[in-house]
């Protein structure tokens, strides 16, 4: 039986001979009646583990998963290093960093919460960040979420069908998505996606005034935290009021005896230049504020 046992393993725990560069990861290992260990894995499937119990040996033990009461994987230093990238906000060289690992650690790939998975993950978020959402749709067509078990990153996932009905330009089906999480209680930075996101959809609906209130909510929903997002709400914000007409009257009337303070252009125009001093002050990362977005400057009191 045990010879069965171990010839039903070597096809889906097959490791390369031992070597510099072979695959192993630290882990902690408990069983039942605290026979807690150090150990080094080098392959995992759902339910099989294969390990070593000191980091230059040669030799490895196969067992179930179920044999243990707890296996908690040690974070790798690289995955640290791209986490810190990501954390700064460095997208670009996350991405690259977080691919490496994901290459790296594949042979744990079905293990829960594995650093494979885990870098896949953030691969994919690096991409949102930076906009590239082709890129983006076509990583998650190879993406297996079944290790993944954090809440936040499960929903995440579900919002990348709204980010590609986004590249899609399915404006119709993007407001459907996000409307229908408006009464979810979510983290901050999910809702300023959701709210980004029904704000595109509106103003490309010609509901400008829907777009506006939603901009607004993907500005203030992660109290300055989704940088990238406040900021492209806040300049697609100030391209809606500059598309009003009435707020172009009222900006052709300005300081003259036509000038009517009580109009809803002159009110959309002071909110709108209210808008535009913030962006400068609070707002703005890398994208100053366009030329003929700076005529706002000059209104409000």
């Amino acid at each position: 039986m045990k010879k069965l046992f171990l010839s039903l393993l070597i096809p889906v725990l097959a490791v390369p001979a031992f070597s510099e560069n072979a695959f192993q990861t630290e882990a902690m290992m408990a069983k039942e009646g605290g026979d807690n260990f150090q150990a080094w894995i080098l392959a995992a499937t759902e339910t099989r583990i294969r390990y070593k119990t000191s980091s230059a040996s040669t030799v490895f033990t196969d067992a179930k998963i179920s044999d243990f009461t707890a296996i908690f994987l040690k974070e790798p230093t690289v995955y640290t290093e791209a986490m810190d990238l990501y954390e700064a906000r460095k997208y670009k060289v996350a991405q690259a960093k977080f691919a490496e690992v994901k290459d790296y650690y594949a042979p744990i790939s079905k293990f829960k919460d594995n650093y494979h998975t885990l870098s896949a993950f953030y691969e994919m978020e690096c991409m949102r960040k930076q906009g590239d959402l082709e890129g983006l749709t076509k990583a998650l067509q190879g993406f297996i979420k079944t290790p993944l078990s954090r809440d936040h990153q499960l929903r995440q996932l579900d919002l990348y069908i709204m980010w590609d009905a986004v590249r899609s330009l399915s404006w119709d089906r993007v407001w459907t998505i996000a409307s229908e999480r408006d009464e979810e209680v979510l983290p901050g930075s999910q809702r300023a996606q959701i709210a980004y996101c029904k704000g595109l959809a509106l103003q490309n609906l010609k509901r400008s005034a829907e777009a506006i209130i939603s901009y607004n909510v993907a500005i203030t929903a992660d109290a300055g935290g989704s940088e990238q997002i406040a900021q492209d709400a806040a300049l697609n914000a100030l391209r809606t009021y500059l598309a009003d007409e009435e707020i172009q009257t009222a900006i052709a009337v300005w300081g003259t005896d036509d000038e009517n303070k009580s109009s809803g252009g002159y009110t959309r125009l002071t909110e709108a230049a209210a808008l535009a001093k913030f962006y400068e002050k609070y707002i703005m990362v890398d994208k100053p504020l366009p030329a003929d977005l700076k005529v706002f400057l000059k209104y409000g009191v």
